[in-house]
C-alpha cells in the first residue's frame, strides 16, 4: 500500500498573486481545448476547427490539487502510461499510445530533455514555477525531429505580470515526506520575471536506504518593445539523490546505493516582426546533465561477487532554431526554419568484484541539421488544415525526411472532426552506435521510423454541458533496434534494425458541467499493441514475441473525475483510475519469465481551500492522498 498526505500553506506577499493566476482555482486540472496550442504548430495562431489531438495542464491547478511532479501530472492524460519502477525517485517512463518509452519528445520552454536515442526519467521532473504543460498525442517529427514518434511533452515555465508577489509554501506528510517553496514574481506589458526555488524530500516506504531528496530553481524573465521586438529567458536547475536498497531480484539488501542527477536547461527565444505580415524567431537552448551512481561494499566483508560499481556522465544538448512565419493569407502562415543541433556524451564506469576491478568509459558527439516546412491555416471558417515536412541530416544516420498532413472541419458550431496522418523516426542511442568492449555499437543502424493515421471528432451538448470526444488511431512501427548477445558473425556488432510492432487506439473523453461549480469528467482508453517481428528475440520471455502484445502497456485505462469549487477559490477532487491487466517479464530469472500484472483502481484525495479570516490575505492550506483506500499493485 502507497498512501501519502500533505498539508500545505500558501501566503502571497500581497492579494495580486492570486489575481495573476486566473487558473488557479480551476476545478479540473485539464483544459483539452485551449484557445492557442503553441506546441502542436509552433506558432501562436488558433484555428476555426482543431487540427491535433492536445491537452492543456494548468500549472497552478495542479498545484492546487497537491500535483508537484509532471509524471503524475501525466496520469490524468488520456492514452498516457506513466510506468515508475519503485519509490518515489525511482526511474519513471512515459508509454504513450502504446508506443516504446523514447519515442516522447520532452521539452521545457523549447529545450528537449531526453537523451540521444530518446529516453527519459520523469521521476525528477516538477510542477516548480510552470506555467502550463502541453501534451500533443500524435507523429511531431516534423517540426521537433528525433523522439516525436507519438507525441511530445513541453513545459512552459510562468512569465511574470502583475504587482510584485511572493508565495511561500510549507508542507509535511506521511513516510516523513516534506516540502518547501519560496517563489516571487511581477512584471507590466513590457517586461517580467519569475524566480522560484524547491525542496521536497522523504524517507521512502522500504525499511532503510530508501530516501529521496530533489531540489530545484527556476527563473524566468520577457522583454517586448512597441517595436514589435520580444525576448524570453528561461531557466530550470535540478539537483537530486535517490538511494535505493534493491538487488536485481528486488530484495532489500543494499545500505549504501545511491543515485545522484544534477540537470540545467537555459533557453533564450526572441522574435521580431517583419512589418505586418512577417516574423523571425530565434531558440537557443541549452542542457546539460550529470548523472551518478554510487554503490560502494556494504563493509569490510562485503568482498563477495560484484560488490561495488561507480559511475559518472555528462550529456549535453546545444541547439539554435532559427525560423521565419509568413501570413501569406489573412488566416494562413507559412512557416520555413532551420534547426542546427550538437548532441554530445561521455561517460565512466567502475565494478568491485572478486575478480578484480573493470573500468569502462565512452564518448561520443554528434550533429544534427534539420530543415523544416509547414503551412497552417483556416480555408473558410469551418474548415483548417496544416501540412508540413522536413529533411534530417544527422553526421551518424545520413538523411532522414518526415512528413505530417492535418485537417479540421466543423460542420457546425457543436461539431468538429479531425484527420491526421503522418510520419515520424527516432534516431539510434549512441550505446547502441558507438559502445565498444563487451558491448559492440552498430554505426550503420538507421533510425527507428513509424507511420500513423488518426480520425477525431468533438461534440458539444446539453447547451455547451456536456463535451463528449473520441479519438480513434493506428500506429506502424518499423526497424525498431534490437539488441542479441549472439550476433551472427565473430565480431558483428550487437545492435540491429530488426523487431516491428503495431499499436492502434481508441481514445474517449467525456466532461459534464452542469453548474459553473460542478465538474464530472471520465476518460477511457483502448491500447491494442502487437509484436509483428521479433527480430532476435526468442521464447516466451522475450521483449518481442510475435503476435504477442507489448510489455508495461495496459489495453484498458479509465479515470473518473469529481470535482466541486467553493465561492472564495476553494475546492476538493477527487479521482480514480482503474488500470487494466497489463503484460511484462520477471527477470529476476534467466531466461526471463512472461507474467501479467493484475488490473487495479487507484483513488486520489486533494482540496484547496482558502483560511477564512487569517491574517494575511491568501493563506490557504492543500492537502492531498494519494492511492486513499491503499490498493496495492505494481506497475512494473
Amino acid at each position: 500500500m502507497t498512501l501519502a498526505l500533505v498539508l500545505a500553506a500558501v501566503l502571497p506577499h500581497t492579494a495580486a498573486l492570486a489575481q495573476a493566476q486566473p487558473g488557479a482555482q480551476r476545478p479540473l486540472p485539464r483544459d483539452t481545448l485551449p484557445a492557442v496550442m503553441v506546441t502542436a504548430t509552433r506558432v501562436a495562431m488558433a484555428t476555426a476547427a482543431p487540427i491535433a489531438t492536445t491537452t492543456v495542464l494548468r500549472g497552478d491547478a495542479l498545484r492546487a490539487a497537491g500535483i508537484t511532479r509532471v509524471l503524475d501530472a501525466l496520469r490524468l492524460v488520456s492514452g498516457a502510461a506513466v510506468v515508475a519502477s519503485g519509490a518515489v525517485g525511482s526511474q519513471t517512463s512515459l508509454f504513450l499510445r502504446g508506443g516504446n518509452s523514447n519515442y516522447v519528445r520532452v521539452l521545457v520552454d523549447g529545450v528537449p530533455l531526453n537523451d540521444a536515442g530518446g529516453a527519459f526519467d520523469f521521476a525528477t521532473l516538477t510542477t516548480d514555477n510552470v506555467d502550463r504543460i502541453e501534451i500533443v498525442r500524435g507523429p511531431a517529427s516534423v517540426l521537433y525531429g528525433s523522439d516525436a514518434v507519438t507525441g511530445v511533452v513541453q513545459i512552459f515555465t510562468k512569465q511574470g505580470s502583475g504587482p510584485l508577489a511572493a508565495r511561500v509554501l510549507a508542507g509535511r506528510g506521511s513516510y516523513g515526506a516534506s516540502r518547501t517553496e519560496l517563489g516571487t514574481s511581477g512584471g507590466n506589458t513590457h517586461a517580467g520575471f519569475t524566480l522560484g526555488g524547491s525542496r521536497s524530500a522523504t524517507d521512502g516506504i522500504l525499511a532503510f536506504n530508501n530516501q529521496f531528496a530533489n531540489d530545484v530553481l527556476s527563473a524566468s524573465a520577457r522583454f517586448g518593445s512597441d517595436a514589435g521586438t520580444d525576448v524570453q529567458l528561461a531557466g530550470r536547475w535540478s539537483s537530486s539523490s535517490y538511494h535505493y536498497p534493491t538487488d536485481y531480484t528486488g530484495a532489500v539488501v543494499d545500505h549504501t546505493s545511491e543515485q545522484t542527477e544534477h540537470r540545467l536547461v537555459l533557453s533564450v527565444d526572441g522574435g521580431q516582426r517583419l512589418g505586418s505580415a512577417a516574423e523571425v524567431r530565434v531558440l537557443l537552448a541549452s542542457s546539460e546533465f550529470l548523472p551518478r551512481t554510487n554503490d560502494p561494499p556494504d563493509g569490510p566483508a562485503d568482498t563477495i561477487g560484484s560488490y561495488g560499481f561507480f559511475s559518472r556522465g555528462v550529456r549535453t544538448h546545444r541547439s539554435a532554431d532559427t525560423r521565419l512565419n509568413v501570413h501569406y493569407a489573412p488566416r494562413g502562415i507559412l512557416t520555413t526554419g532551420v534547426d542546427l543541433a550538437t548532441d554530445r556524451e561521455r561517460s565512466s564506469s567502475l565494478s568491485l568484484s572478486q575478480f578484480g576491478n573493470s573500468a569502462g568509459g565512452f564518448e561520443a558527439e554528434r550533429h544534427n541539421t534539420g530543415w523544416y516546412a509547414q503551412v497552417v491555416g483556416d480555408a473558410s471558417d469551418r474548415v483548417s488544415y496544416s501540412l508540413g515536412a522536413r529533411l534530417d541530416r544527422n553526421s551518424a544516420f545520413g538523411s532522414f525526411p518526415t512528413v505530417r498532413a492535418n485537417l479540421g472541419w466543423a460542420p457546425m458550431h457543436t461539431t468538429r472532426l479531425r484527420a491526421s496522418a503522418g510520419s515520424a523516426f527516432k534516431a539510434p542511442s549512441f550505446f547502441e552506435n558507438f559502445a565498444t568492449g563487451f558491448v559492440t555499437g552498430n554505426p550503420l543502424l538507421r533510425p527507428e521510423r513509424s507511420r500513423s493515421a488518426e480520425l477525431g471528432i468533438e461534440q458539444i451538448l446539453a447547451e455547451g454541458t456536456l463535451s463528449l470526444k473520441a479519438t480513434g488511431y493506428v500506429q506502424r512501427f518499423r526497424d525498431v533496434i534490437q539488441y542479441t548477445g549472439t550476433p551472427p558473425s565473430r565480431g558483428a556488432p550487437n545492435y540491429f534494425n530488426v523487431a516491428a510492432a503495431d499499436a492502434n487506439g481508441l481514445e474517449l473523453e467525456a466532461e459534464y458541467r452542469p453548474l459553473e461549480d460542478f465538474t464530472l469528467a471520465a476518460a477511457y482508453t483502448w491500447t491494442g499493441t502487437r509484436t509483428t517481428d521479433a527480430g532476435f528475440d526468442k521464447g516466451s520471455g522475450a521483449l518481442y514475441v510475435v503476435g504477442q502484445r507489448l510489455i508495461r502497456r495496459p489495453p484498458h485505462t479509465a479515470l473518473l473525475s469529481i470535482a466541486r469549487s467553493y465561492a472564495g477559490g476553494g475546492h476538493v477532487q477527487v479521482v480514480a483510475t482503474r488500470i487494466g491487466e497489463r503484460d511484462d517479464r520477471d527477470f529476476t530469472t534467466f531466461p526471463a519469465r512472461a507474467l501479467v500484472l493484475p488490473a487495479y483502481t487507484r483513488v486520489d484525495f486533494s482540496f484547496d481551500l482558502p483560511v477564512v479570516g487569517s491574517i494575511a490575505r491568501g493563506l490557504a492550506v492543500t492537502g492531498r492522498a494519494d492511492n486513499l483506500f491503499g490498493a496495492k499493485y505494481e506497475e512494473i
